[in-house]
């Protein structure tokens, strides 16, 4: 009986310790990205393929209405050919140093049958 308790005991430190050792690679996960602006990560993401940043350029925007249209290659995240259309734009600071003619790097996902720039940033190539 004494054995089966002791093995209960060290079952449960041991229990304990995988819990708060994965809690705390967790939090500083979650600290070092959350340190991390938002042009850094767009830039990481740009290079990884996985990631699904498509190629634009700024054709014109409407600020006031967070729009933006783009001529843009590829975007595979949604299974678009290249085209010239509108965009909305998730948050204004996204388009805040951007001008007609820029080339641009971004990501859109469909919310809700619309189409919403999450991520973008200015592609100097």
């Amino acid at each position: 009986m004494l054995t089966k308790i002791q093995n209960l005991v060290v079952l449960l430190f041991l229990s304990l310790g995988v819990a708060s050792a994965f809690a705390g690679h967790h939090e500083s996960e979650h600290t070092e990205h959350s340190e991390m602006n938002h042009e850094h990560s767009a830039l990481s993401c740009a290079d990884d393929d996985s990631c699904a940043m498509a190629h634009g350029v700024v054709v014109s925007m409407n600020k006031d209405n967070r729009k933006i249209v783009l001529n843009h290659g590829e975007i595979k995240n949604i299974n678009m050919s290249p085209m010239t259309m509108p965009f909305s734009v998730e948050n204004l600071s996204l388009m805040q140093d951007l001008v007609k003619g820029d080339h641009v790097l971004f990501h859109v996902e469909n919310v809700g049958g619309e189409l919403i720039i999450k991520e973008m940033v200015k592609n100097n190539k």
